[in-house]
């Protein structure tokens, strides 16, 4: 062990050649002619090519042919032919929702149904159901965003645990489970400042991620409807003052509503560089360095900017630090073989779902010949924005983390905070599903995350420097001697905050990227204790139904465990492979890691990923 720490101080001084490296990768990756880095965009492109040619440059070699690890991702959906509503010969302002599905709807009668939202009826605390007293079944409903709580500061809908019922992928669900045909969207009215200047609906095509509901759908106007005898600032003042549904068939309407949308995917790359172990058996086990390089464009539907307008998002902590710190981490350990190889990966696509990182975890096998198993990851995402501490997460992934954490000097200015769980928002997660021990480095958020302030202005160097410095250290005793065995105890305890606002917990952790033709939720595996596990589910496992609800796509599956309860008994329906599967299980809650989310600051980092479902 003495050597181990020997070996570790003598990194230490580093950190202030490196600096510039940093420096000028994170200035440049956050230009505005970078136009925040969006996957798929044009200006994406040329940062893969930027980084592809510095690991060029450092001879690192390639992992494949090139530096490029390229796969297909969704990029947007386009109008591709007819998209109007049409209400008695009169002509609406109107887009469509880029979840909608493409179909034309001809003469349908049209329902007020309010929020769109219904409580199970087994809710200790709430009863409000939009479609208790109307029938919609082949018909276009209206739905409020937002809920009753909006103007009753008493209202039980300020309980966090309802949140979920203002998502609009909710609204569209729940009015396809009652049978309605389409959907039109309008912004709740009393969370319009002037009325008579309501915003026009636009477009968004970047929204959903390719998804697409059982309901036609698009955005109208308070104004428009108003036109038909809708009120909707009565009704929802009503509804607010109450707590009770308003909902009714609006007479004498024939709605004609058509969408027409089509799917548009891009490639996008990874860019990888190996620098080979020097060890004749040690090279064979692989140290993975990671950051992801995309980030949110113009926004779109992950920015929290409060008025949602396109506008640069240069993401120069989330996830330029992360980026430019690998960049320099390779810089320095190219002049220095390891015993264990190392692979630098700067992943793509992690805004839209951590892609680029399961692409590299799923594609692995055809590399391990060459190269051998996946041992260990470092991932670094947002670190360049300290306050008060560094986060290192993810302790529990190996039993021996601690220990070799123990070992190391760190500057007593940058003082870190360990937690054995990380949360499962950025690219660690990926490999922890494959059982590769990850660490995950973080300064954590802060009030210009995922905002268009998020600027190289305000980068701490002074604290990469030293986080530079500490992971130099760490990645030479875990490229060398050290040993390190995944504990499958860590995946008992994941992800623990992702089940706020749901109704229930079954266990299913659910593939990104699934192919369009199939009908279902699939499953990579089912979480430890769960009951999708107690059922027997295995990776590769489709759910198609649970209880009474059909599954045919991840909101589906969402829906129904927010219209079932922790305690339920209900029949679990799957695919495996040709055969059809089922099992009666009962459904339970899943405990919110309060101590996790306080380390986070309240924050879980992102919400790049659905939930452990």
């Amino acid at each position: 062990m003495k050597q181990v720490i020997t070996l570790f101080l003598s990194f230490l001084t580093l950190s202030v050649a490196m600096a510039s490296t940093m420096e000028d990768a994170l200035k440049f990756l956050s230009s505005d002619q970078l136009k925040g880095r969006r996957a798929g965009s044009t200006e994406n492109q040329a940062s893969t090519d930027y980084l592809a040619q510095k690991f060029q440059d450092l001879g690192l070699k390639p992992l494949g042919q090139n530096h490029f690890q390229e796969f297909t991702i969704f990029t947007r959906m386009v109008k591709n032919g007819a998209n109007h509503l049409v209400i008695n010969g009169v002509s609406a302002n109107f887009e469509p929702i880029s979840f909608s599905l493409s179909d034309d709807i001809i003469d349908a009668p049209l329902v007020f149904a309010g929020f769109g939202i219904s409580i199970p009826a087994n809710d200790p605390k709430l009863t409000y159901d939009d479609y208790s007293n109307v029938d919609v079944k082949n018909k276009v409903v209206i739905v409020l965003t937002g809920d009753p709580g909006i103007g009753n500061t008493g209202s039980l809908f300020r309980d966090p645990a309802y949140l979920n019922y203002q998502s609009v992928n909710y609204k569209l669900t729940n009015a396809a489970a009652h049978g309605a045909r389409g959907v039109i969207l309008v912004q709740d009215p009393m969370s319009i400042i002037d009325l008579n200047n309501e915003s026009a609906p636009y477009f968004n095509d970047q929204e959903g991620g390719g998804a697409r509901f059982q309901v036609v759908a698009g955005m109208s106007t308070n104004k428009f409807l108003k036109t038909l005898n809708v009120d909707t600032l009565s009704l929802q003042k009503k509804i607010a003052a109450t707590q009770v549904p308003t909902s009714f068939e609006v007479p004498l309407q024939k709605v004609n509503l058509s969408v027409h949308l089509k799917k548009e995917t891009g490639r996008v790359s990874n860019v990888l560089g190996v620098l080979p172990g020097t060890d004749p058996q040690l090279k064979n086990d692989v140290i993975v360095l990671g950051a992801h390089f995309d980030h949110l464009g113009l926004g779109g539907q992950s920015s929290m900017e409060p008025d949602r307008t396109p506008k640069i998002h240069n993401g120069a902590d989330d996830n330029a630090s992360g980026t430019s710190l690998v960049l320099a981490l390779a810089e320095k350990l190219s002049k220095t073989p390891q015993k264990r190889t190392i692979i630098f990966a700067l992943f793509n696509a992690e805004e839209e779902g951590l892609l680029g990182s399961q692409q590299f975890v799923a594609n692995w096998p055809s590399f391990e010949t060459e190269y051998g198993q996946l041992y260990a990851m470092l991932n670094f995402d947002m670190v360049g924005r300290f306050d008060k501490k560094v986060s290192l997460m993810g302790t529990a992934t190996a039993f021996e983390w601690s220990d070799i954490l123990s070992t190391q000097t760190r500057a007593p200015s940058l003082p870190y905070e360990t937690t054995k769980l990380a949360v499962g928002s950025s690219d660690h997660y990926s490999f922890i599903q494959a059982k590769v021990p990850a660490l995950f480095f973080t300064t954590g958020a802060h009030p210009d995350y995922h905002r268009a302030s998020d600027d190289f202005e305000k980068i701490d160097f002074k604290a990469m420097a030293k986080i530079f410095d500490h992971a130099v250290g760490l990645t030479t005793v875990v490229a060398n001697d050290a040993v390190i065995t995944f504990d499958p105890g860590s995946l008992q305890g994941e992800d623990p905050g992702r089940n706020r606002g749901y109704g229930a917990h079954l266990g299913c952790v659910p593939m990104f990227g699934q192919p369009d033709d199939v009908i279902g939720v699939t499953c990579t595996r089912a979480s430890v204790g769960s009951p999708a596990e107690a059922a027997g589910i295995i990776d590769g496992d489709i759910v198609i139904q649970v209880g009474d609800v059909e599954i045919k796509n991840i909101y589906d599956l969402v829906f129904a465990l927010k219209y079932y309860r922790a305690g339920d008994e209900v029949e679990l329906v799957w695919k495996r492979g040709t055969q059809i599967m089922r099992k009666l299980i009962k459904l339970t809650t899943k405990t919110p890691n309060k101590e996790l989310s306080e380390k986070m600051g309240g924050h879980e980092h992102s919400c790049h990923m659905p939930p452990i479902l």
